[in-house]
């Protein structure tokens, strides 16, 4: 984003879909997936995961069988940073393969919602703290930024077999791996498993009836700017100095409107054009004249 990016009209535009999405989500609400900004934990547990790398989950009995799921939150906001097709890979070992992950980070331009969810996901570490009595937690950071506070989360593309033994590998979403370099990574002690997956989408809206429609999308769509909505989950990992640490996991991400950053690249290319027309000018001189700046 630059002076070309109108991110007054943006912040509008972000505060009306969070408003409209947190309503919607209100009147279908289930414990296991909640707006962040009315995230409500006071039922959860933390449940430990995994046997090699341990971790924690907020989770909460589904009702229908009674068995512990996570819960995953929604927010809205701008992205400002993007990683989440893998690059550079070719010549990446095994042991290096187990960092690579898909990141994203989203502000909220200090628009209320978004504000409100933040001060929700500070409220929502305490449940760790309380689990972990006397242990010292590192908390998940959402630093200031020019653009008001980002929330960062990721997700890691491999993960070792001895954390999830009775998990199967899966298939890399579709465009995550065109030259196959990331399938060449599995190994017998690195699987990409369903934990690994995010999944993206796009909405879209038929001009015509106005339905509404939200379809599978390439992870790479999303560039600073754009309005998103990011699906993830509170986790609380070991360290390797064994300190606990709490992180943003990624689920999903959704396109909600580019607009902002198609119009910033349209700004960009007429005051470009506009630059090079009195260049061009000032170089021919005056009209009638005959002659012709030199140019340096």
């Amino acid at each position: 984003m630059n002076q070309f990016y109108r991110s007054k009209d943006a912040a509008n535009s972000l505060e009306a879909e969070a408003d409209i999405i947190r309503s919607a989500m209100a009147s279908q609400r289930t414990e296991t997936s909640q707006h962040l900004a009315d995230l409500n934990v006071d039922e959860a547990t933390v449940v430990e995961c995994g046997t090699g790398r341990r971790s924690w989950r907020i989770c909460v009995p589904n009702p229908t069988d009674g068995v512990a799921d996570e819960v995953v939150f929604a927010v809205q906001g701008v992205v400002t940073r993007a990683s989440l097709v893998p690059t550079n890979v070719q010549h990446m070992d095994h042991r290096k393969a187990l960092r690579l992950t898909q990141h994203v980070e989203m502000t909220g331009f200090e628009t209320g919602i978004f504000e409100e969810a933040m001060n929700r996901l500070e409220m929502a570490q305490d449940i760790f703290a309380q689990h972990f009595c006397g242990l010292p937690i590192a908390r998940l950071l959402t630093p200031n930024g020019r653009s008001g506070r980002i929330l960062g989360a990721s997700n890691r593309l491999f993960t070792l077999r001895a954390d999830c033994p009775t998990e199967q590998g899966t298939e890399f979403q579709p465009g995550m791996d065109p030259l196959g370099a990331l399938e060449r990574l599995k190994s017998e002690e690195l699987i990409h498993g369903p934990e690994n997956i995010v999944r993206f989408y796009k909405r879209t809206t038929d001009k015509k009836n106005g339905r509404t429609s939200y379809d599978s999308a390439h992870p790479g769509i999303f560039r600073p700017g754009d309005i998103a909505e990011m699906h993830a989950s509170l986790v609380a990992i070991r360290t390797g100095d064994k300190k606990i640490k709490v992180t943003c996991r990624l689920h999903a991400m959704t396109l909600l409107d580019d607009t902002f950053t198609k119009l910033e690249t349209q700004r960009k290319l007429l005051r470009g054009r506009y630059i090079r027309q009195n260049f061009a000018e000032e170089q021919a001189g005056p009209v009638g004249s005959g002659t012709a700046k030199r140019s340096i």
